[in-house]
């Protein structure tokens, strides 16, 4: 069976033939909830709680509520029982038994791929045992994963697999294929840049930045909000960023910071692709782009230049296409 799943610093995606899913991208250490009505929301990813390798965890949206949540912003979490943990976790929910032998596609940040590629091999390639805790603390279903089988692709490369591949795993756009294919994925913490020509990796034109990801345009907003007497962390703001709910002086704030934020990316990927002219096709993804996309596709000033629908999802997909091609399932 095929599995992809993208392990991202802010949100884990995973797809299988029958569903995607999504959560948050952490962990907390679990403790017993006390009272539960009854009538809470049921839904899987919304009540993750689970053990692995004699560790308890919250994971995703109720590691935020019930915990102290890691989010660890370095490259050796995808190897650790962190990472691990995570990725096991969308197994779970992509899973159709409880018992299942899998091939897996997954990614890693552009700068950590050589060093981290062969050690998250090993790390996943074997059998895994993992079990959902109730939030009570007692036990729940539990779960074998023998991955026999991993691909691991620089992240922003299953963008481009999604767009020249087909569910199937065929190419579908031979001559954008043979030509020259840039991403620049805008993700949470990190802004990853990749190229490729004739599909081939170009190393020297494919870089990361820990540093300019949206959540650093949410800092930006945090402090100026507070100016104002709203006292809201970074990581709380996706309400008001997403749902329309409102402050006073935030929509006039937001357009200021996001294009202030825009510019530091543009600026990036200029030193970068100084050559970006000569791109047959520039896709913008991740997260980010939902809200830095249309600044930086309007300073770019081509044709050439297309915002991925469902960005978050946009590297996953590629992932799963990978596979489907290399494994010919």
């Amino acid at each position: 069976m095929l599995r992809a799943v993208d392990v991202g610093f802010g949100r884990v995606k995973g797809r299988s033939v029958l569903k995607d899913i999504e959560f948050p991208s952490a962990i907390g250490d679990f403790k017993p909830i006390r009272f539960t009505n009854g009538i809470e929301e049921q839904k899987l990813e919304d009540r993750l709680c689970i053990e692995y390798e004699g560790n308890r965890y919250f994971v995703g949206d109720i590691a935020y509520e019930q915990s102290v949540p890691r989010v660890t912003m370095s490259g050796s979490r995808f190897t650790s029982q962190e990472g691990l943990s995570l990725m096991l976790s969308a197994l779970i929910i992509l899973s159709n038994n409880q018992a299942e032998e899998v091939k897996v596609v997954v990614g890693l940040p552009v700068n950590d791929y050589a060093g981290l590629e062969n050690d998250y091999k090993s790390a996943l390639e074997r059998k895994h045992y993992i079990q959902l805790i109730r939030p009570d603390g007692s036990n729940g279903d539990f779960y074998s994963f023998n991955i026999d089988e991993v691909k691991i692709l620089p992240q922003p490369m299953g963008t481009i697999f999604n767009k020249v591949l087909s569910e199937h795993g065929e190419f579908t756009d031979i001559n954008l294929a043979s030509g020259r294919i840039a991403v620049l994925d805008i993700g949470k913490h990190t802004v990853d840049l990749a190229l490729t020509d004739k599909m081939h990796f170009i190393d020297n034109k494919s870089t990361s930045f820990n540093d300019i990801g949206i959540f650093d345009a949410y800092k930006d907003l945090s402090l100026e909000l507070k100016a104002l007497g709203y006292d809201i962390a970074p990581d709380s703001l996706d309400p008001y960023i997403t749902s329309g709910k409102d402050l006073k002086g935030l929509s006039g704030m937001k357009e200021r910071v996001f294009k202030n934020q825009a510019a530091k990316v543009i600026s990036r990927v200029v030193n970068t692709w100084s050559d970006l002219w000569s791109f047959d096709k520039i896709l913008i993804t991740g997260g980010g782009s939902l809200l830095l996309g249309n600044y930086i596709a309007n300073s770019i000033k081509s044709d050439k230049v297309e915002i991925c629908n469902n960005p978050t999802m946009t590297n996953c997909s590629g992932y799963f296409k990978f596979g489907k091609k290399v494994w010919s399932e």
